[in-house]
């Protein structure tokens, strides 16, 4: 009786994981075709202009922000470094 009921709480979970994977994939394709036009856009925009304009802003903050991260955590690695020299 114990086996019985695993197996079938076993198969509501597969069911329901499968109702909601059939759903994900169901609202992936709708918002592939609500949005069709603006990528469609986009790639013409971009193989006319090369990259686009907020392409080519988003390059540069990312770039910066990465030159800063990597310059802060050289900072401390080596302050980390003389802090255990000196012990």
């Amino acid at each position: 009786m114990i086996i019985f009921e695993g197996a079938k709480l076993a198969v509501i979970g597969m069911s329901i994981v499968f109702a909601f994977l059939i759903l994900l994939v169901l609202l992936i394709h709708l918002s592939s075709h609500l949005l069709r036009a603006i990528t469609e856009k986009e790639a013409v925009e971009e193989r006319v202009y090369g990259r686009t304009e907020a392409s080519r802003t988003r390059a540069r903050l990312d770039d910066s922000r990465l030159i800063a991260v990597v310059s802060a955590a050289v900072s401390a690695h080596r302050a980390r470094m003389q802090m255990l020299r000196r012990v």
